[in-house]
C-alpha cells in the first residue's frame, strides 16, 4: 500500500488530534471519580464546622474539638 503526501499529511494530522482526545476524556473521568470519593468520605463537624475526611462509617471524632460526628 503507498500513501500519497495528502494522507500522509491527514494522517499526521489526526492519529495525534485523536490520541490527545483521548487521553483528555480518561484524565477528566478519573478526577471526576476521584473528587466525588473525596466528597463522600468528606464529615463536616457540627460543632465547629470544621471539614475533615473520615473512612470509617458510623461515629467519628473531630480532629479539632473531639465532637462524636455521625458520618452518613
Amino acid at each position: 500500500m503507498r500513501l500519497t503526501l495528502t494522507e500522509l499529511a491527514v494522517l499526521a494530522v489526526c492519529v495525534p488530534m485523536i490520541f490527545v482526545l483521548v487521553v483528555t476524556i480518561i484524565s477528566r473521568t478519573s478526577r471526576v471519580r476521584a473528587e466525588t470519593r473525596a466528597l463522600s468520605r468528606r464529615v463536616i463537624c457540627r460543632l465547629c464546622l470544621h471539614a475533615f475526611e473520615a473512612d470509617e462509617r458510623g461515629l467519628v471524632e473531630c480532629p479539632r474539638c473531639g465532637a462524636r460526628n455521625e458520618r452518613k
